[in-house]
């Protein structure tokens, strides 16, 4: 009995394909990826009111269309970080226990760099809505202030491909528009950065 070549290199090709580990065959490419984080919030030592380290957490969706075009990122962060004791510049009281909290929305776009092996630096940078809540207690009475604001959110970071899984580490400013202008007017302003570790899992 004869083998036809074409359908034995068929045959070969079919089996090579399949053996290969799907994240492998697709070059670790998925269109959708979850992913979750959670880290400190550090201060940099620019604030004229000295921040104290806090903590951020975050949960997002990232969106692949095409292997060669930036990634589509869509972000929900929550930060607190407290802040010294402090004075009040308008009426000289003490403040003790000043805190604040930012809950933010973003859409960004996410571009992986180069890769060296697993690894592989990306940069980010999106806008989005940032709920801002600063609470103070002074010697006299207590004040708490919220506004919904628009913002800039920008940063980079690393990703260790995983198979289906992947970890990362990353670095992030935002920077939150008011009445009064934004929070960060230069670089020397920057307050805190929030550093995050994560996981995300490729679905499909």
């Amino acid at each position: 009995m004869r083998t036809n070549p074409h359908s034995l290199r068929l045959a070969i090709g079919i089996l090579l394909l399949t053996s290969v580990p799907p994240t492998v065959a697709s070059g670790q490419f998925y269109h959708v990826t979850l992913g979750v984080a959670g880290g400190l919030t550090v201060p940099t030592g620019n604030s004229t009111t000295p921040i104290q380290t806090g903590f951020n957490g975050q949960a997002y969706v990232l969106v692949r269309l095409l292997p060669f075009l930036p990634v589509l990122r869509f972000n929900l962060g929550y930060s607190r970080y407290s802040f010294k004791d402090a004075l009040d510049s308008a009426t000289g009281a003490g403040y003790n226990g000043k805190s604040r909290q930012v809950l933010s929305g973003l859409g960004e776009l996410s571009l992986p760099l180069f890769k060296i092996g697993p690894v592989r630096p990306y940069v980010l940078a999106g806008l989005g809505a940032f709920n801002v809540r600063t609470s103070a207690d002074s010697a006299a009475v207590g004040k708490t202030q919220t506004s919904f604001n628009f913002g800039i959110d920008g940063g980079g970071g690393l990703s260790l491909a995983l198979g289906r899984f992947s970890a990362f580490a990353e670095g992030r400013v935002q920077n939150v528009y008011t009445k009064a202008g934004g929070f960060i007017k230069s670089a020397k302003q920057i307050q805190a950065v929030p550093v995050s570790f994560g996981l995300a899992v490729g679905l499909f």
